[in-house]
């Protein structure tokens, strides 16, 4: 493709969804905050100036039904016969995520750190009034740098009711490829954690891991 991941998603009009008052917290949202910030969750919470108030117990009942309707993203991929990634380094290691589940990319901002979330997680942010978990996704994927101070941008992310960001080194470029160019199998070496990775993206005569959206978030709503 001829434009870089910046141009692409300046275009893009994701009409992203805020919640009003009267919203409160999605139920993905509150069982992250409940999980990892617990009593302190309203200090955290006020500290982002974001707004607290629990769904009505149907509401939250009906969207975890949608939760858990929503078709698996890898399921989608692999229906699809043409795919759009983007592509972006951590460690000089190169990885993708499908451009479908990519809301924005952001440069790296200070959080809100939860004590008794695991060292994955960075903490949150209030990124257009939604609780915003950012996730350090060298750690998740296991790759072996010393840089982390390097990760300077965020992949934004909204699956199963609640929006993440994956904090990474920098973006490289965007892929669009066929089935063909994907392979589902993952038993080869990559040297990254192949539990969050879903395929291979298959880059001249190399092979790019392509991070499982849906798998970062159930490792951090689990």
């Amino acid at each position: 493709m001829n434009k870089s991941p910046e141009e692409y998603f300046k275009e893009q009009n994701f009409d992203v969804e805020k919640p009003n008052k009267a919203d409160g917290l999605s139920s993905a949202e509150k069982a992250f905050m409940d999980k990892y910030v617990g009593v302190d969750g309203q200090t955290v919470i006020s500290k982002l100036g974001l707004n607290s108030s629990t769904p009505h117990p149907e509401a939250a009942a009906d969207l975890h039904k949608e939760m858990e309707a929503e078709t698996p993203l890898d399921d989608m991929l692999r229906d699809s016969p043409e795919l759009l990634m983007v592509g972006f380094f951590i460690g000089g290691q190169e990885f993708t995520i499908p451009a479908v589940a990519v809301q924005e990319v952001i440069r790296n901002e200070p959080v809100a750190k939860l004590p008794s979330a695991p060292e994955f997680v960075a903490g949150v942010i209030n990124l257009r009034g939604r609780v915003t978990p950012l996730i350090h996704l060298r750690d998740v994927l296991e790759v072996a740098s010393p840089r982390k101070g390097e990760d300077k941008f965020i992949i934004v992310c909204r699956r199963k009711g609640i929006q993440i960001g994956m904090i990474i080194e920098r973006v490289h470029t965007m892929y669009k490829k066929l089935q063909a160019d994907i392979d589902w199998s993952i038993e080869a070496h990559i040297g990254a954690n192949v539990d969050f990775i879903s395929g291979l993206l298959k880059v001249r005569d190399q092979l790019v891991g392509i991070v499982s959206v849906d798998k970062v978030i159930a490792s951090i709503l689990k």
